[in-house]
């Protein structure tokens, strides 16, 4: 399975603003679709995609449509997916690589909480946070690579 992350617009077949039933049917070839929420008294809820190797959540922080997508690392290093931004393995490119290529292109970058690195004009946020135990980078000794990626539409780390 690949999935193509593009940011401002969305992931693969789904795009930012559609109705989020037609997302999660869009997105249920991939795995199992889950609603949580909403809260009492919130619209806002989300919509788990479980695959056998990974997750993935829409975001329908209106109640209607979908706001943001959100791809969590596998587990299994030997999975048969692929998450891309701009041809490069988000879960499988050392964040360190990562990281820097994307400033390279030119994007500016800033440092969220939770080891989070957000692009703002891109509308992504990359986070190396984790509670499993995983291989660290010898050079800042946070984890080696990129354990969840938020793509949304533009404006949405303003």
């Amino acid at each position: 399975m690949q999935l193509d992350l593009n940011p401002p617009i969305g992931a693969g077949p789904l795009r930012f603003g559609m109705p989020i039933a037609e997302a999660t049917e869009l997105a249920s070839v991939w795995g199992e679709a889950r609603k949580a929420g909403p809260t009492r008294g919130r619209t806002a809820f989300k919509v788990l995609i479980v695959h056998p190797e990974f997750e993935i959540v829409l975001a329908a922080e209106d109640g209607k449509s979908l706001t943001a997508i959100e791809a969590w690392r596998f587990e299994n290093d030997e999975a048969d997916v692929r998450v891309e931004f701009n041809g490069m393995d988000i879960f499988r490119t050392p964040a360190r690589d990562l990281i820097q290529r994307i400033s390279e292109a030119g994007h500016e970058s800033e440092i969220g909480d939770n080891e989070e690195t957000i692009y703002p004009d891109l509308a992504l946020a990359l986070s190396r946070e984790t509670s499993r135990e995983v291989p660290l980078d010898p050079h800042d000794g946070l984890p080696l690579y990129v354990h969840y990626a938020l793509v949304a539409p533009s404006g949405y780390f303003d």
